[in-house]
């Protein structure tokens, strides 16, 4: 059976080596998640009120004005850093995680566990979309027998995850720069999917679920951000309200395309994710498929 995070060995050990400063970690910052129930301090916003904030914001205004006239390019973590220190809405992310965690942490152990009573002794997990690689490593530290892959398009996530899963001390987990089309249309199979966070991002999520049928032979743990504005199960627009490319849909639709290409749902979740104000962004969908 699985651990908990708290009970695993393998946590704990990760915990009583990675809870000092790191100076590379620091310096990938702005990090998406956020590490601490790993032990790892990902999360470097200027401490104090605000003045310590328009601190932190003014030297980094003057270090991207420095770049520019030295022809170097301004980097976009530096963009991003300065956002959150500017805009704390920038941080909603991290008050969503703690609503998204509470569901895709249980459903992943149970998906672990499952294959564990089967008998698949090192488990093949996939995470899509694995942005700086939380979920990877939590899947690590769940269970230490797993290989995980970790696919992202972003080269400066991946940079962020195969460094955390280094200091972390995860030596099973690979991270690869590439398109999630592509990667699975010539991928092997897989015991475990997780795929958190990417599917209304797409134009056709459907389309990424059938894809998803074949490849993976166990179990599927999906979130999504849904709409909260309507519970039709027919509803799907695209691009997103607001925005110039992904999708929204609600919870019925994503059941409804989960059972359509072939998927047996085992456990459904809804949540509210807290850190967005829109009807449109607040709806969380989780879902663990066999």
């Amino acid at each position: 059976m699985s651990q908990s995070p708290s009970s695993n060995p393998a946590t704990r050990q990760a915990t009583s080596t990675t809870d000092r400063f790191h100076q590379e970690i620091h310096d990938l910052r702005p990090w998406y998640h956020d590490f601490a129930r790993l032990g790892l301090q990902t999360d470097f916003e200027a401490p104090g009120g605000p003045v310590a904030r328009v601190r932190e914001a003014l030297r980094l205004v003057a270090l991207a004005g420095w770049r520019i006239l030295s022809g170097n390019r301004v980097e976009r973590r530096d963009n991003l850093a300065l956002r959150q220190l500017i805009d704390p809405r920038a941080n909603s992310h991290r008050i969503n995680q703690r609503h998204k965690e509470d569901v895709i942490l249980p459903l992943t152990e149970e998906a672990l566990a499952r294959l564990s009573d089967q008998g698949v002794k090192e488990p093949a997990c996939l995470d899509l979309f694995c942005a700086d690689g939380y979920y990877s490593c939590l899947i690590a530290s769940l269970s230490p027998q797993v290989r995980v892959t970790g696919i992202d398009l972003d080269g400066q996530h991946v940079e962020r995850a195969r460094t955390a899963a280094r200091v972390l001390g995860f030596d099973r987990l690979d991270f690869v720069i590439a398109d999630v089309w592509e990667y699975l249309r010539q991928a092997r199979t897989f015991d475990l999917a997780l795929c958190t966070g990417g599917l209304y991002h797409l134009e056709q999520p459907r389309a990424l679920l059938a894809l998803l049928r074949p490849v993976v032979t166990g179990f599927l743990v999906v979130q999504s951000v849904v709409t909260l504005q309507t519970e039709d199960a027919g509803f799907f627009v695209s691009p997103a309200p607001g925005w110039k490319y992904g999708s929204r849909f609600t919870h019925a639709r994503l059941a409804g395309w989960l059972e359509e290409t072939g998927w047996e749902i085992v456990r459904q979740e809804r949540n509210e994710l807290k850190g967005n104000r829109r009807l449109d962004d607040r709806g969380g969908s989780y879902f663990l498929c066999r």
